[in-house]
C-alpha cells in the first residue's frame, strides 16, 4: 500500500496554468487596427470609452542606465459599468534612445517586474499562441486584479492588453478575460 501511494505521488502533475479560450460566445465583434498590426474582440457589455486621460510613463528615474521612458498611450479603452472592469490596449513607445533596439520587449517587461512591490502578489508568464510570444503579468494588489499582457507586432512595436477588475469581480470575468486573450491576433 505505502509502494502505491508513493508511486501515486509521482505521477502527480501540476495543473497546466490556461492563458486563454479559443472560445467567443463572450465577446463582441472582433476589431481590426491597421496602425496596432492586430485583430481583437473586447468581452461583452465592457463598452467602448474617450482614452484621452490613460497615457501612462514607465520608467520614471531611470532603469539599469536607459535614458528616457517607455510611453504607453493606449488606443481602446472598454469599461464595464456594472463591475467597473476595464480593457485598456494600445502602443508602447519606446524611448528615442531605444529605437531599433534588439530585446526591446525584454527591457520593457524587465521595467514593469521592477515596479513589483511587496504588498503585490506579482506572477509573470510567458505562452505562445498562433505564433505571438505573450509576456502575462498576473497583478493583484488585493481589492484590484490585473493581467497586463505584452507581445510585439510583426512591425516589433510593442503592443500592451491590460484587464484590470474588482478583485469581487475577476473570476466572474475571468472566462471573458481569457476569452479575449484568445481572440488576439496578428495582421
Amino acid at each position: 500500500m505505502i509502494i502505491f501511494f508513493i508511486i501515486s505521488c509521482e505521477e502527480e502533475k501540476a495543473p497546466e496554468k490556461v492563458f486563454y479560450s479559443c472560445e467567443t460566445s463572450l465577446l463582441q465583434q472582433k476589431a481590426t487596427d491597421f496602425d496596432l498590426g492586430i485583430k481583437f474582440s473586447p468581452p461583452q457589455k465592457w463598452d467602448l470609452r474617450s482614452t484621452e486621460i490613460s497615457k501612462r510613463i514607465e520608467n520614471k528615474g531611470g532603469y539599469k542606465g536607459i535614458r528616457g521612458e517607455f510611453i504607453y498611450s493606449p488606443s481602446y479603452v472598454y469599461f464595464d459599468d456594472s463591475t467597473t472592469s476595464v480593457l485598456s490596449l494600445g502602443k508602447v513607445e519606446p524611448p528615442d534612445s531605444l529605437v531599433g533596439r534588439d530585446g526591446l520587449l525584454n527591457l520593457y517587461s524587465q521595467i514593469l517586474v521592477s515596479k513589483k512591490s511587496t504588498d503585490t502578489d506579482y506572477n509573470v508568464d510567458q505562452f505562445v499562441k498562433d505564433g505571438i510570444k505573450f509576456t502575462q503579468f498576473s497583478i493583484d494588489r488585493g481589492s484590484i486584479v490585473s493581467k497586463r499582457l505584452v507581445f510585439q507586432n510583426k512591425f516589433k512595436d510593442i503592443i500592451q492588453f491590460e484587464y484590470t477588475s474588482k478583485a469581487k469581480y475577476f473570476n466572474s470575468e475571468y472566462e471573458k478575460i481569457k476569452q479575449s486573450i484568445g481572440s488576439i491576433a496578428i495582421l
